[in-house]
Order: C-alpha cells, then sequence, then structure tokens
C-alpha cells in the first residue's frame, strides 16, 4: 500500500500525522496549524472564504433559569425490595418531563431502614438535579450537590454524610 498524502495526493515526503492519516510536506503546515490552533483558523476562515468552515450546527439555547410551579404534578409508584419493604416512588413532572424523584417508605420509623433511606434520599436527590439539568437546563454546581447531599443525611457518617465530607474539601468553602 503506497502512503499518499490525505488532502492533495501527493507521494513526496508523506508521514503519519496523529496516526490518523497521511500527509505530504506540502500539507503537514497547515494540518498541524489546524490541530494546534483550531480556534485561529475559525477566526481566519471566514475573512478567506465565503463559505462556512464547517457545517453550520443547530445551536440550542438553553434558559438557565426555567420557573416551575411551587407544586408539580407527580405520579406515585409502589414498589418492594429485596426484604419485602415497601416503598414508593414518587416523580414530579413539569410539561411532561421527569424533573424530580422522591423514595420513601411505609417503614421510615423502622430503625433498620434508615440507612436505606438515607442513601436513596441521596440518590434520588442527586438524580433530580441530574433531570433538572437535562429537562429544564438548570446549572449543576458543587454547592447544589452538596446542599442535596446534606438534606439527604439522617445520621453521622451515613453514606451521604460521607460523601459530603469528601465534596467539602474540593468546594470553595472547603477549601479555606
Amino acid at each position: 500500500m503506497s502512503k499518499k498524502c490525505r488532502f492533495c495526493g501527493s507521494l513526496d515526503d508523506v508521514k503519519r500525522v496523529k496516526k490518523r492519516f497521511f500527509v505530504c510536506r506540502s500539507c503537514r503546515p497547515a494540518v498541524y496549524a489546524v490541530i494546534n490552533s483550531p480556534d485561529v483558523i475559525e477566526q481566519v476562515w471566514p475573512l478567506l472564504q465565503d463559505r462556512a468552515i464547517l457545517p453550520q450546527v443547530r445551536r440550542i439555547k438553553i434558559p438557565w433559569r426555567v420557573e416551575i410551579p411551587e407544586e408539580l404534578a407527580a405520579k406515585r409508584h409502589r414498589t418492594q425490595d429485596r426484604e419485602q419493604n415497601t416503598w414508593y416512588l414518587i416523580v414530579s413532572e413539569h410539561e411532561k418531563q421527569p424533573v424530580e424523584l422522591f423514595m420513601s417508605t411505609a417503614g421510615e420509623n423502622d430503625y433498620r431502614l434508615q440507612t436505606n433511606i438515607a442513601n436513596l434520599t441521596a440518590l434520588t436527590r442527586l438524580i433530580s438535579l441530574m433531570l433538572r439539568h437535562i429537562f429544564l437546563g438548570e446549572k449543576i454546581t458543587i454547592e447544589k450537590v452538596q446542599n442535596q447531599l446534606q438534606k439527604s443525611s439522617r445520621q453521622s457518617l451515613d453514606l451521604p454524610d460521607m460523601v459530603l465530607s469528601v465534596l467539602n474539601k474540593y468546594s470553595s468553602a472547603g477549601k479555606s
């Protein structure tokens, strides 16, 4: 198989670039310019050409502040775990999209279930943050994650509390 420049077809001093394709001596500076400075190429291209450098990408504007009502419609789903405990999974919706997820059990006063409840509460609060980001465009910050974990913790050194203590080391408040 002969080594031929991918861009001009030349066979003169052809070398592999980025383990992807072969480029001749004449085309190599342009290829390296694109690889090393794509922003500069994007700025210069419109000045020299009358067509777009890349196909037009449909840009979606994400509203970072979407007003949602205080009370949302919700659907409750009943399920059972391996130990036959009954759990209720509640999915709140906004414009038919899931934006919050909660979980509860009939046995919330059962001390044995408290650890499970704290873990599930943390999980569902974090999933709710992700759903709000996906469907509402709400920005997720470390502070929001920490806040949700703090609200989920039911006792010292449960899973949400342990995760929170580690994340506190990465936040601006924890770096003092």
